[in-house]
């Protein structure tokens, strides 16, 4: 297995492995890769809908998106078809479905239909938004905690969240589903997010992935947001998700 750093900051490519055939050696080596360049990518990775469910699976238990949970067969799979741009809800810096009480830890998107054209995903490092971050500004947000709406569910998580494998304190707010800070108005929130929100997707803290056929790419939402971008028009374009169902999210200890 090779790992080659994508970035001073974000994303690896993980060569010479099958994911289809991992051992215990090999996913204890994707695992702490995965803790340490919160991103990989992996090329020609022909894996059945059933194989990607599994090594899902090997990560913890899995989450079903909220918003099909009344599929019968296999709700842990998400489908991802273009509806047009007008219809999509990518286009917006986000980590997946942060408003559940327990969101989604490691997503796990594979490309099964890609456009010729367009359709790159970017991803950005949520340790080093914090990192860039004033020394007061940081001790500001430390016991701050924010409300996450959608898909009728609403939570409070705290601001800066800490990585239960790394150790690590990551910003945690993004602009799909955070919505205002607890004890405070939206009017009063949205300027201190907003300002978040552009410092977590700066783009010298970002990775772009421009996707082909059988891409697997997998990346932990507890220390990034990413944004698929929609500008490749109506052309047929078909991913496949799992994630997996994360731990209620722990602050830093002052």
């Amino acid at each position: 297995m090779k790992i080659e750093p994508l970035t001073v900051h974000i994303g690896a490519q993980i060569k010479e492995v099958d994911l289809a055939e991992l051992d215990e050696a090999a996913l204890a080596e994707i695992k702490a890769a995965l803790w340490q360049h919160q991103v990989l990518v992996f090329r020609n990775q022909t894996l059945s809908r059933d194989a990607h469910l599994d090594l899902g699976r090997c990560f913890g238990e899995l989450h079903a998106h909220p918003a099909l949970v009344d599929r019968s067969e296999h709700p842990e799979e998400l489908i991802i078809k273009n509806r047009g741009k007008t219809k999509t809800v990518t286009e917006v810096w986000h980590s997946d479905v942060s408003c559940d009480p327990r969101p989604p830890s490691i997503s796990m998107l594979r490309a099964v239909e890609v456009p010729s054209l367009g359709g790159d995903t970017l991803w950005a490092s949520q340790y080093a938004a914090l990192a860039s971050l004033s020394d007061g500004l940081r001790r500001m947000l430390l016991p701050m905690r924010a409300v996450h709406e959608n898909y009728d569910l609403s939570t409070t998580h705290p601001v800066v969240r800490l990585h239960p494998e790394s150790g690590r304190p990551a910003l945690y707010v993004n602009r799909g589903f955070t919505q205002y800070f607890e004890g405070m108005t939206r009017n009063e929130s949205r300027p201190l997010l907003d300002y978040l929100v552009e410092v977590g997707s700066s783009l010298d803290i970002s990775m772009r992935h421009r996707w082909q056929k059988d891409d697997l790419v997998m990346w932990d939402n507890r220390c990034v947001m990413h944004y698929a971008v929609h500008d490749y028009g109506d052309a047929p374009r078909e991913m496949r998700r799992v994630t997996v169902r994360g731990e209620v999210p722990v602050g830093v200890t002052q």
